[in-house]
């Protein structure tokens, strides 16, 4: 896909827009105390964490523009001029996707002048259609149970989220079907592009696709059309991640509940006190980033580590849990599975499901003497049991799957700047390997169901679904787009190239499936 955009704006303190999707472009106009401007005036703006500088001069109308600059800060712009003082704004910060405008106006050289930069306004008139920032100060402090990008989407009234068959809550975004969404991070696409999964890579199995204390910064965009963001017609999630810089740093933290917190709750089956079944969450990680070579490479790595045990609500023995009853029946066909099939489906107690997933992220970056280089990896690897048993419908321990999920993700960009123009070469792979299966330890058996005389029934055997069921995904994606100022006006010009291979195996009822209409034809065999 070819792309080709054009930006007019009028030639005033706003000008086009000239960042790219990972980072902010940082702009203004210089005048002197009559509001003249000031053309072949040198401006120099440093990243005060990272020494990074760049440098340029005022055009013929006073305007000055840094394209692709990196997203936070802060930044000290100084501006320097002959027969005026030495101008010095300090504290300036650049937000993802955001064109920071400074009006810079000089004194004479008698004077000398210092500006501490108040933050920008919300309102950006550069923003090609609605969009909001959540800034890393938002992120520390927001409160997320789940600790994911959809909790931190809904700072934005456009994104709600929506959760269908107990899965894990994903973004409808003003309207639009969940589908219709896209995540990127670091300016590379980060979706479950088979569609398997409501919240993209690592969903299938009950994870998210990356730790949130690797986010540096998070764009929420609604329909933009900037013609670097397509591919999606409802809302987009536009995440850049951390990055090291001059002053080594790290974080460490934890989160945990188990059922110890939780009191005893009355039965919604039977008359007695139902006892809440165990469980336990925990979550642990830390993160450590810092300089390689001062003012010119740093690192910023992650891991995490994520554990669940969940109760699955029923049991028959009524340990834990909504006792489900048919005690009787439940052993009758438990015996007979035992002598005449040899088979053993497990006990009668609640069955505790686990949720568990570890991560990995690494992140490089250098500066070159005309650009920066990037590169980051992301590493996820999660499994979660399958079962759901109603007051009509119970699973035996064995009938239960497990979903177990890998995905490798990585990139690399190579930004390259040359007077006005900026070069952004950015190459990402994503691989994605999902399986589902028998649970673990169980004997391959067909799926058997007994019905009981109220209509309710008991599962028992090989989960249905889980007895071949594997999915593969690796996407290869290019993207490479040329950016140009002249004057008022910003020029890009670009491809962008997704290679996405899928393989998929699906064979249900591959050991076979069994239906008995009661426990006397389970016997009988019939």
């Amino acid at each position: 896909m070819i792309a080709l955009v054009l930006l007019t704006l009028s030639p005033s303190l706003t000008s086009a827009s000239a960042q790219t999707l990972t980072s902010g472009s940082l702009s203004g106009i210089v005048v002197d105390q009559q509001e003249g401007v000031l053309p072949g005036v040198g401006v120099v703006a440093v990243h005060e964490p990272t020494g990074e500088r760049v440098e340029t001069k005022t055009d013929n109308a006073g305007r000055f523009r840094f394209v692709n600059v990196r997203v936070g800060g802060p930044y000290t712009v100084t501006a320097t001029f002959g027969g005026f003082a030495d101008h010095v704004e300090r504290n300036v910060f650049v937000a993802l996707g955001q064109d920071r405008a400074l009006l810079v106006q000089m004194a004479l050289a008698a004077l000398s002048t210092t500006v501490e930069v108040a933050p920008a306004l919300a309102f950006d008139r550069t923003r090609m259609g609605t969009a909001a920032n959540v800034d890393p100060d938002a992120l520390d402090t927001l409160p997320t149970i789940q600790r994911s990008l959809t909790d931190v989407a809904r700072t934005s009234p456009y994104f709600n989220s929506l959760s269908t068959n107990g899965a894990d809550p994903a973004p409808s975004v003003a309207g639009r079907n969940k589908y219709f969404n896209t995540i990127q991070v670091d300016g590379a696409p980060f979706n479950d592009v088979f569609g398997a999964s409501q919240t993209g890579p690592g969903g299938q199995a009950g994870a998210q696709p990356i730790s949130l204390d690797t986010i540096n910064e998070v764009q929420l965009v609604v329909a933009p059309y900037d013609v670097r963001q397509g591919g999606f017609t409802g809302g987009g999630i536009n995440a850049v991640t951390k990055s090291g810089s001059n002053q080594l740093h790290g974080t460490t933290y934890g989160f945990g509940q188990t059922s110890s917190l939780v009191g005893a709750i009355p039965a919604v089956i039977g008359s007695q006190t139902t006892s809440v079944g165990a469980f336990s969450s925990h979550q642990l990680g830390g993160s450590l980033g810092g300089p390689v070579v001062r003012n010119r490479a740093f690192f910023f790595s992650n891991v995490e580590s994520a554990r669940q045990t969940t109760p699955s609500g029923f049991s028959v023995s009524g340990d834990s849990g909504q006792p489900w009853g048919h005690q009787p029946d439940v052993s009758s066909v438990l015996n007979i599975m035992k002598t005449q099939y040899g088979y053993q489906p497990g006990t009668l107690d609640q069955v505790v499901k686990a949720t568990d997933n570890d991560k990995v992220f690494g992140r490089s970056d250098v500066n070159l003497p005309a650009g920066r280089l990037t590169t980051r990896v992301n590493y996820l690897n999660g499994r979660t049991d399958l079962g759901a048993p109603s007051a009509q419908i119970y699973l035996m321990p064995e009938n239960y799957g497990r979903i177990g999920e890998s995905v490798w993700s990585a990139v690399a960009q190579l930004d390259t700047t040359a007077r006005t123009a900026i070069n952004e070469l950015r190459v990402g792979w994503q691989r994605d390997r999902i399986l589902r299966s028998p649970h673990p330890g169980s004997a391959p058996f067909p799926a058997v169901r007994v019905d009981f005389p109220d209509g309710s029934n008991l599962r028992l055997g090989s989960d249905a679904t889980s007895q071949a069921n594997s999915t593969n995904q690796n996407v290869i994606e290019v993207t490479d787009d040329v950016t140009w100022v002249r004057g008022a006006h910003t020029f890009t010009v670009g491809t962008h190239d997704e290679f996405s291979h899928f393989e998929t195996l699906f064979i249900q009822n591959l050991y076979g499936s069994y239906e008995f209409s009661n426990v006397d034809n389970l016997r009988a065999g019939v």
